[in-house]
């Protein structure tokens, strides 16, 4: 029997052999799939399926198409996502996206509100993110809490194809039974925005004693901003520093490092890297939310991510907001903010991925590098490397989990037959 190509994988379809299969250092190999696990050893190319002991499945010819390890967005808002076009299709900086939500929000309703976090996962898994931290608001108007019940529910039915950490986020106004109520929700993780508070260091203070109340961690969002006063990730760090280990603290945006002088940026990285506390860089939102009062030289609006990782702090990344008024933009796909972080954040295209990979780690979840003995999660590629696969934007993709097709998106034989009607045509 002829080995199947990738694009003619079916959804649910088993894969027990991965030939010729382009790895992202560039080296190829030939990757057997048993139970939902990769090989101990890589297959010869001329080895038969009956070399792969209990091996059930397809064997695919995956000559052209390259392993990435399965992308995580870790900073997402799919409680708001597709309300910029709902809420007038406003623009602006963070504080005008603030307060668009604040006139606007209480007019979601829970039905909304899940239609909408569902429709955001679906483009997530086509797109081959299969694990997803979110941030979910406690609702403006009279039920607060539809927003987080509605992401939970979603969370148990997408269980086994997008894994999804749930942060409530609450604001300086919302009281302490209305979190502790989140917490019996079953949320995974604390959310705040101390930048955003009358008093940083309290809002600091009160999100990581919910978290030790209920023994989850935090995930906050901090110095959201380009003001240099703004650091609070100092704060958080000394906050969480006797900390199990086990207990998440991570801080999301940190935009404010991008205007330190260099021995301040130094200091509070080893804050960070001694207390474990993980950042989580969303370069799309904030490239978009920061420096509309810096019409000229405006700036980056990204932490230093080089200085970070050089600093020994576990780095992540988000897609942050899909097409609400934080980001009209927004798609939910990693390859983009893969490639944000290569053009803006000055990575290379391969650190970029392993940037957009790390969540994983972050969520607990078991290691998908290819390497033998992982998970066999991955994201197929149509691509001879990883620069050309964020270049042309990945347009054709398998998704795979446990060694199984997940969601696929194939677009080349759509080009080919262009293409070929073109040559006819001339």
């Amino acid at each position: 029997m002829l080995p199947t190509r990738p694009a003619d994988l079916a959804l649910g379809q088993q894969i027990a052999r991965l030939r010729g299969v382009t790895l992202p250092d560039g080296t190829t190999t030939t990757l057997g799939i048993v139970d939902g696990v990769i090989g101990d050893t890589p297959l010869g190319d001329n080895s038969g399926l009956r070399d792969i002991a209990s091996a059930r499945g397809a064997d695919v010819n995956a000559e052209g198409w390259m392993l990435l390890p399965p992308a995580a967005d870790l900073h997402a808002h799919i409680d708001k996502a597709y309300t910029w076009r709902l809420f007038g299709e406003p623009e602006g900086s963070l504080e005008d996206a603030v307060a668009c939500w604040q006139e606007h929000g209480a007019s979601l309703r829970e039905e909304q509100i899940a239609a909408h976090a569902r429709r955001q996962l679906d483009a997530a898994l086509r797109a081959g993110v299969t694990a997803i931290r979110t941030h979910v608001n406690y609702h403006e108007g009279a039920d607060p809490l539809r927003g987080i019940r509605a992401v939970i529910d979603a969370r148990e039915d997408y269980r086994g194809l997008v894994d999804l950490q749930v942060v409530a986020m609450h604001g300086q106004l919302i009281d302490d039974g209305l979190v502790r109520e989140a917490i019996a929700l079953g949320v995974d993780l604390i959310g705040a925005a101390p930048h955003l508070s009358d008093d940083p260091r309290a809002e600091i203070d009160r999100a990581a004693t919910h978290a030790e109340a209920a023994g989850i961690g935090i995930d906050l969002h901090t110095d959201e901003t380009l003001n240099p006063a703004s650091l609070d990730l100092a704060d958080l760090a000394r906050r969480t520093a006797d900390w199990p280990e086990h207990m998440t603290r991570s801080a999301g945006h940190c935009v404010s490092l991008a205007v330190q002088p260099a021995n301040v940026l130094a200091a509070v990285l080893d804050l960070a890297a001694e207390a474990r506390v993980s950042i989580i860089t969303n370069p799309l939102t904030n490239l978009y939310l920061q420096g509309w009062q810096h019409p000229v030289a405006t700036p980056r609006a990204l932490p230093p991510l080089a200085a970070i990782l050089d600093a020994g702090v576990a780095l992540a990344a988000g897609g942050d907001n899909v097409q609400d008024p934080f980001n009209p933009l927004g798609n939910g796909d990693m390859i983009d903010v893969a490639a944000a972080l290569v053009l803006a954040g000055h990575l290379t295209p391969r650190t970029a991925w392993r940037v957009v990979a790390a969540g994983r780690d972050l969520l607990g979840l078991p290691r998908a590098t290819g390497a033998a003995g992982d998970a066999a999660d991955m994201l197929l590629v149509r691509a001879s490397s990883v620069a050309e696969a964020l270049a042309e934007r990945a347009p054709d993709r398998i998704v795979v989990r446990a060694g199984h097709v997940v969601a696929t998106r194939i677009t080349s034989s759509a080009a080919v037959a262009v293409r070929e009607r073109s040559e006819i045509t001339a």
